[in-house]
Order: structure tokens, then sequence, then C-alpha cells
């Protein structure tokens, strides 16, 4: 009986033992529960969005910093919404339009930006620069024009671009075709790849595929015209490159399919050997391996008749130009905003970008001794021996005419079903010069 009592003793002391221990391990839970939701509402969340998203050559090296970022900084979480080429446009107009800003974002210079500023929608960066000298020091002075309105600091330069004619030297080689310094040069290396069945000049009708028309255009008009083009003006040299454009596709310079191939597809004629020559920029420097020695660039033909002297280059700044929106600005997500804007263009950055994706910097890296690849060092030669700067035509004019109407009726003109002044009329009318 006794040993029966000390029995049923022993369950109940275990049933109470058990009991605390579950309780415990409960209120251990719920603490565990309750602190990460504590730290979940303490975080903070950034959306970003630049065109350095998809394929683009800084993508990946973009994403990296964003984790290493992040992984310092727990109490911070990045949302990036960047896209590649022409996507990427219409994705932040639709942002703003709709009221849902991103916190930071990349947009070059031009109509677009000038008219989110004018709309108030993006961030005044002034006052936060002349906080912090040593911060705004690290630019080069040079280029904050390209982001000053109206004296007022609205984004931070930080990718410098140029664009150049890439040319698959094995291809010249192997049809001994003349490396074009003129425009007649250019016309007699069409004829020469024709000839061999290799197509001359990878173009598309997507805006980035205008950047033949732009050089020819830069070439034809010279600086004074395309940074302040007026109507009576800037529309004889924008014809004129328009015939030129034409001229080169009757001789059948672009590939067959121009007129429905997306810039990825444009770009991966000439990479993939099966186009002599592109027209593009800096950043297309990202896709080549530094010991592949049969790709060069050059400056754009020089043309006769033209305003600008021979070796004038489309130089300024990028998609890496980055801003904070109004509405960030102006909210909690401030501090976190600004130390995301500083790590983005720190000196450490720029100089991961260099390495990995050959890209020049506005910001002064010269401490960091950088192995610049192949492709960048001659850009930065090209740059020294330029005799004149052009910024990009389409900065200077309203980029949504010049998407919407000059490249998309482009190829209609290109086939003749459009005239050349039935183009330019269509284009002013539509508000390609309105600033």
């Amino acid at each position: 009986m006794r040993l029966k009592k000390r029995i049923i003793m022993l369950l109940f002391i275990l049933i109470f033992l058990l009991a605390a221990s579950c309780k415990n391990t409960i209120g251990e839970e719920t603490l565990q529960i309750s602190r990460e939701k504590e730290n979940e509402a303490d975080k903070i969340t950034l959306r970003f969005i630049s065109s350095w998203g998809g394929v683009d050559s800084k993508a990946e090296t973009l994403q990296s910093l964003f984790v290493k970022y992040t992984n310092e900084n727990q109490n911070i979480e990045i949302i990036n919404e960047s896209l590649f080429g022409e996507d990427f446009l219409p994705k932040i107009k639709t942002d703003f339009a709709s009221g849902n800003s991103p916190d930071v974002f990349g947009l070059w210079p031009g109509s677009d930006i000038r008219a989110l500023i004018k709309a108030e929608k993006v961030a005044d960066l002034t006052g936060l620069m002349n906080e912090n000298p040593e911060w705004k020091n690290n630019f080069k002075s040079s280029m904050w024009m390209y982001t000053t309105y109206e004296e007022k600091i609205y984004g931070l330069p930080f990718e410098t671009i140029f664009e150049a004619l890439f040319i698959n030297k094995d291809l010249f080689e192997q049809c001994s075709a003349p490396i074009p310094e003129t425009y007649a040069d250019l016309k007699r290396a069409v004829d020469i790849f024709r000839e061999n069945g290799i197509i001359p000049i990878a173009y598309n009708s997507l805006a980035e595929g205008t950047y033949l028309y732009q050089n020819i255009l830069s070439v034809l008009a010279g600086k004074d015209i395309i940074e302040n083009p007026s109507a009576e003006e800037a529309g004889e040299y924008f014809k004129k490159a328009m015939e030129l454009t034409r001229e080169l596709y009757k001789m059948g310079a672009f590939p067959g399919e121009c007129f429905t191939m997306t810039n990825h597809e444009r770009n991966l004629l000439f990479q993939q050997k099966k186009a002599a020559m592109i027209v593009q920029g800096s950043w297309f420097i990202g896709n080549f391996k530094d010991s592949d020695d049969s790709v060069d660039i050059v400056h754009f033909p020089y043309i006769e008749g033209g305003k600008s002297p021979p070796r004038i280059m489309i130089y300024g700044i990028g998609n890496g130009c980055f801003h904070i929106s109004s509405e960030a600005y102006n909210s909690d997500k401030r501090e976190a905003c600004v130390d995301l804007l500083k790590m983005l263009t720190s000196k450490e950055t720029a100089a991961v970008f260099a390495e990995q994706t050959g890209m020049l910097s506005s910001v002064d890296i010269r401490d960091y001794k950088i192995n610049y690849n192949r492709l960048t060092r001659k850009g930065q030669l090209l740059i020294n021996n330029s005799r004149q700067f052009v910024g990009p035509p389409d900065s200077f004019v309203d980029r949504t005419v010049w998407e919407e109407v000059i490249a998309a009726d482009m190829p209609y003109m290109l086939e003749g079903e459009m005239g050349v002044d039935e183009l330019w009329d269509k284009a002013v009318t539509a508000g390609l010069l309105a600033k």
C-alpha cells in the first residue's frame, strides 16, 4: 500500500515538473516570437531601382553589394527592382506617376529627371552635400554640372559614360576591311562585310539602337546645337542624320531582323562575332573578358561637312546617377536612404565597380591603383585624345518623344514609308524640343 502511494506521489511530481518545463518552453518560444516581431517591426525596407538589372554588366556587382550591406545592417532590407534595357524607363515613370515612388533610384540626366524635379518628386540634396564636404569632395567637381538644376543638387554623379564604335578586330583582319576613321571608310567596311556574309553593324530600332543615329547626329551638329537644340537650327542636322542612317540601311548595313530585335539580341550579334561593329556605351565593356583582345573601341567616324571636328565623343553621366525620392527623404526612412547613398557612392564601391566591370567613375579613386581592363584603358585614351565632348543628344530633348516617335518611327523612315521631313515634323509637334 505504501509502495502504491509512493508511486502515485512520484507520478504527481513528474507531471508537475513536465508542466513547469512546458510552461517555460512555451514562455521562451512566446518571448522569441515577440522579439522576432519586434525586430521585424524595427526593420526598414528600402525600394531601389536602376537600369543595372537583368543582363546588365553591373547587375551582379550591384546585387552583391546590396547583400553585403544588408548583412552588415540587419535592420535594413533592400528590394532591388532594377531592370535591364527598354523595360527600365517605363517602370520607373509608372511608379512615380502612380504614387509608388522608389526610395533610392538611379536615373541619367535629361528630360525625365527634370520632369520629376519639376513635379517635386526628387529630394534636393544641396544641404546634405554642404553638410558633408568630405563626401562631396569625393566627386570630380566637373561632374556636378550634370546633376545641378537651378543651382540645386538633385543627384550624385557616380558613373561616367561615353559612347564609341566597338569593333571585332578579328573580323576586320579576316576581311581586310579598313577600321573606319571617316564616314567614307565606314561605307567601304559595310560593303566588304556584306560581300563576306557578315552583318556590318549590329543595330535595332529600340531606343538603344539609336546610339548609331545619336553619334551620326552629334558629328554633324556639334556640341552647341546638340546641347541647345532649336527647331530651326537643329532640324537641318536631325534630318541629315536620318538620311545617312537610311543610306546605311539601304546598303544592307543592319541585320535583317533589326526592326523586331531586342537590345540583348542586338548585343549578342556583336558578342558572338556575327556582326563586325556596334555603337555602344562604356557600360558595354563589362561584357568582355580582359583576355579577349579581339574587340576594340574607336571614335565614331568623322563626317565631312559636319560642325564637329574629328574625334568627338558623346560623354557624360549614366544611369549611375543616384537620387532619393522626396517622399522617402521627408519620412522616417531619410537616415537609411542617406546611409545607402553613402555606400553606393563611396570610394570603396567605386573601386569594386571599376575592378569588376571596368566602369569609369566620377568618384576620385586614384589612390586605389585600379588595374583597369584593357578596353577601359582604351576608353580613357580615347577620352584623353578627344577634341570635343558632346552630351547624349537624347538628354537635351524630351526622351519620351525620342523613344516613342524618333526611335519607334525610324523603321518607317528607313523603309521609305515615312519621309525625313514628316518624321521630324511629327517629333517636333509631339514636343521633342520642349525642356
